[in-house]
């Protein structure tokens, strides 16, 4: 049996990852005879992970039932913190969204008043209706460094007086479930892989466009953390040195030139300086309150100043994301967060500074994508991380 026990995991993943497979393809995939292969599918069977989708004819003439993953055998959350936003999903084990809960939040909030914004959505999905099965695990992300082992938030630059956060803690002492802890943008790179357009690629950039800026790294299959598991902070790689202040302490950042605060900041000092009519109107004369979204609003009906300010995020992002192609080599890059999909300008900016700035026998091998799961990714990627305490690690 402990053979068996071993390979739970990986007949799991197998089996979510085709959808429906026979024992004979569970066999195959996990070099297991049919004896032992059968037994571990009564055992999952026993445990309702694993239901039966029906039959098929086999070229011997026998027909072959087929597995697929019962969804429905227990449900996890997902909370993604935000910048600006917190996303709750409650999601089944096939990582299926069943409900959602959006806060949108001031920048600048007290640390408690986001914890407790954060119960309450945990508490709201607790109780909904939508609900499949009980809620067995809950999965958080925030940006910035997390302690994963921990579940430790270590800091989140863009969040003042966010540091050391115990998010594990916290919670699993409030709503008595295990809680797992991932930083925002590893978490939307696992939504991906599950459900997006990461699914069955083995090495992929993620790069989450927002109020801030990250990116998650996966070759081989598997997300590089790095040495002190901080890989990824493509939102600091210096693009002008001579640029703005950063919150990290460096001038010329990606994250203060070209994110959803830099973009906001550079639109409010249009606003005073007149440069917006239009931008001025949409915040009613608040300069302070624009957005990036109430940038990309403007663009679209034709404001030039607003669509200057994306043309030059948008560059600005696709030149540090060439310089990441060319060392990586990735096949496949997905433009993901909030300041993707609300405007086109921004994207094909980027894709044109991409084809620009990449070694052209670099860019040849890769595909470009927007996200198809939005900013709930995640959020979805949380619920998935939490999944890990029935399917093992994700």
């Amino acid at each position: 049996m402990g053979r068996v026990a071993e390979k739970r995991p990986k007949a799991l993943t197998f089996i979510r990852q085709k959808g429906e497979i026979s024992r004979g393809d569970l066999a195959a995939e996990l070099s297991l005879d049919k004896k032992t292969v059968s037994n571990l599918v009564e055992e999952l069977f026993a445990e309702s992970l694993i239901a039966s989708a029906g039959f098929r004819d086999s070229i011997a003439g026998r027909r072959q039932e087929l597995l697929t993953l019962n969804g429905s055998h227990s449900n996890f959350i997902g909370i993604d913190l935000g910048g600006t936003h917190i996303i709750g999903i409650l999601a089944d084990l096939n990582g299926r969204s069943l409900d959602r809960v959006f806060f949108e939040i001031r920048p600048g909030l007290a640390v408690e008043i986001i914890l407790d914004q954060m119960k309450t959505i945990c508490r709201k999905l607790m109780e909904s209706k939508q609900a499949s099965a009980p809620v067995r695990a809950i999965g958080i992300c925030a940006p910035g460094f997390i302690d994963s082992a921990t579940g430790t938030s270590i800091v989140a630059e863009n969040i003042p007086g966010w540091q050391d956060v115990h998010l594990r803690d916290i919670f699993q002492k409030e709503f008595n479930r295990p809680v797992h802890a991932e930083d925002s943008s590893r978490a939307y790179a696992l939504a991906e892989k599950w459900l997006g357009d990461g699914r069955g690629r083995e090495d992929f950039l993620l790069t989450d466009l927002g109020y801030g800026i990250g990116m998650a790294i996966i070759v081989n299959g598997l997300l590089l953390r790095g040495a002190g598991n901080k890989s990824g902070e493509i939102g600091h790689t210096i693009v002008a040195p001579d640029g703005p202040l950063c919150s990290c302490g460096n001038h010329g950042c990606l994250e203060a030139v070209a994110s959803g605060r830099a973009i906001a900041r550079d639109a409010a000092a249009g606003i005073h300086a007149g440069r917006s009519g239009l931008l001025k109107g949409l915040t009613h004369g608040r300069a302070e309150s624009v957005t990036a979204q109430d940038v990309a609003i403007a663009a679209s009906m034709g404001d030039v100043f607003s669509t200057e300010l994306l043309r030059a995020a948008g560059n600005l992002a696709g030149l540090a994301l060439a310089n990441a192609v060319n060392i990586i080599n990735p096949s496949l890059l997905i433009l993901g967060g909030g300041l993707i999909g609300t405007n086109r300008t921004m994207e094909e900016c980027v894709a044109r500074a991409l084809a620009t700035h990449c070694m052209k026998g670099i860019f040849k091998d890769l595909e470009l994508r927007v996200s198809r799961l939005g900013i709930d990714g995640s959020a979805l990627g949380c619920g998935i991380l939490a999944a890990a305490e029935v399917l093992g690690p994700a």
